[in-house]
């Protein structure tokens, strides 16, 4: 159980982005990992999203320039998820994440949100898990997902991902998807933190 007063002061500044710049940040943030699930959406859904009440964003910058951001919704009156939590590599290691999540829990708990979940997978950082684990998150669920290529489906450039090592085809992949099957760390972690 996750003490929601630890999370209100060291936070990011709330954020109201138009698509060009929620875009902008997304693909910075995220085309390193592969994040593609927006952009499956197309503009005119992000935008009804950014405009929905129950979603809340937070961005970091650093030298007025953007090291990150962070995006929350509200799924009900007591659940929140958290959709996108990331930093560029070079704002890394500094504690930047930490006041993301810092920011998305507390956005959360006034929400009135008892439980926040949120996703990771194996195209993530490595430390990713980690993270949030001792951020007060824990496992709830691990299931296998295919998930084609973005750069292949034309959502993304063929230069991005370069954050990701992803095995495609041969007895790789094979061995791969046999590990997330098992329950390994290829598989997709469902996470949730429970406050109050």
């Amino acid at each position: 159980m996750v003490d929601p007063a630890e999370y209100s002061a060291d936070q990011a500044d709330p954020w109201f982005p138009g698509i060009d710049d929620y875009l902008d940040a997304y693909h910075r943030v995220g085309a390193p990992w592969l994040w593609s699930d927006r952009l499956a959406m197309g503009r005119d859904r992000i935008e009804r999203d950014l405009m929905d009440p129950r979603q809340r964003c937070w961005r970091i910058d650093e030298g007025h320039r953007l090291a990150g951001f962070c995006e929350l919704i509200a799924r009900s009156p007591a659940e929140a998820e958290i959709l996108h939590c990331g930093l560029i590599s070079a704002a890394r290691g500094r504690g930047l994440g930490q006041r993301l999540i810092n920011s998305a829990l507390a956005g959360a708990h006034a929400l009135g949100a008892r439980r926040v979940w949120l996703h990771t997978c194996s195209e993530d950082s490595e430390a990713a898990l980690g993270f949030y684990q001792r951020a007060g998150f824990r496992i709830f669920a691990t299931r296998l997902e295919w998930v084609i290529d973005p750069r292949r489906r034309g959502l993304l450039d063929a230069t991005a991902g370069n954050a990701v090592d992803l095995p495609w085809t041969g007895q790789q992949a094979v061995n791969a998807f046999s590990a997330a099957a098992d329950g390994g760390s290829g598989a997709a972690q469902a996470i949730e933190n429970r406050s109050g």
